[in-house]
């Protein structure tokens, strides 16, 4: 079975769960993916898991009865025998974000675009492109998950999610210079060159980003 089927049937198996044992399981499904284990025996021992947590569960038994108090305790022991993988470097996880986010900005001109042609409205407002527009686009794409992510980190590893202290400090830092680059950016714009782009040829580039994406970070 292949990977992506094993993740349809995982995901079918999960539907079946308690919504304790559900949020038990996926815990340890991120933590076996975050792990070094190669990928298709990582999802065998996943759906593994999966069957032997809904046989427990139909005898009453709770995730934490079957495979312990953590998560990750009930694969340790493979992922620690797991040779380590490759770490992706910071720059590479910042380029995906920042091509990711430039592709779904060209597909949605190119597709506003030819829309507004079709329908016979003004299409120069997603004809016309600020360079700095794209560096804003480049560049802020990568702070926001960075944002996200430091929010999901702290959140408590528990059935029900409850959040624990968060730094306000460093969220009040990261608004500040949000807004600060918003009131920048109204007076920036107008000092960048302002391009022309026709609809057609921000689909391509979207199409190009994609593929792109494809090949760079996400060869099977």
């Amino acid at each position: 079975m292949k990977v992506k089927a094993m993740i349809k049937q995982n995901n079918r198996l999960r539907e079946q769960m308690t919504p304790a044992n559900r949020s038990f399981y996926e815990d340890m499904i991120l933590a076996m993916r975050a792990s070094s284990v190669e990928a298709v025996r990582a999802e065998e021992l996943l759906l593994e898991a999966a069957e032997l947590l809904l046989k427990g569960q139909a005898k009453g038994k709770t995730a934490r009865q079957i495979f312990g108090e953590h998560p990750g305790d009930y694969f340790r022991e493979v992922m620690d025998s797991s040779p380590p993988r490759a770490p992706r470097s910071r720059l590479a996880s910042s380029l995906m974000i920042s091509i990711a986010a430039l592709t779904i900005m060209f597909a949605v001109m190119g597709a506003g675009g030819l829309l507004m042609q079709w329908s016979g409205g003004p299409a120069e407002i997603f004809g016309q492109l600020s360079i700095f527009t794209i560096i804003v686009v480049a560049f802020g794409s990568v702070v926001l998950i960075e944002l996200i992510m430091k929010w999901m980190a702290s959140l408590a590893e528990e059935d029900r999610p409850k959040q624990k202290g968060f730094d306000i400090r460093g969220l009040g830092i990261y608004i500040a210079v949000a807004v600060a680059a918003i009131f920048a950016g109204m007076f920036l714009d107008n000092l960048f060159p302002v391009i022309r782009i026709a609809p057609w040829v921000s689909l391509v580039l979207a199409l190009a980003g994609g593929l792109g994406l494809k090949l760079l970070f996400f060869r099977s």
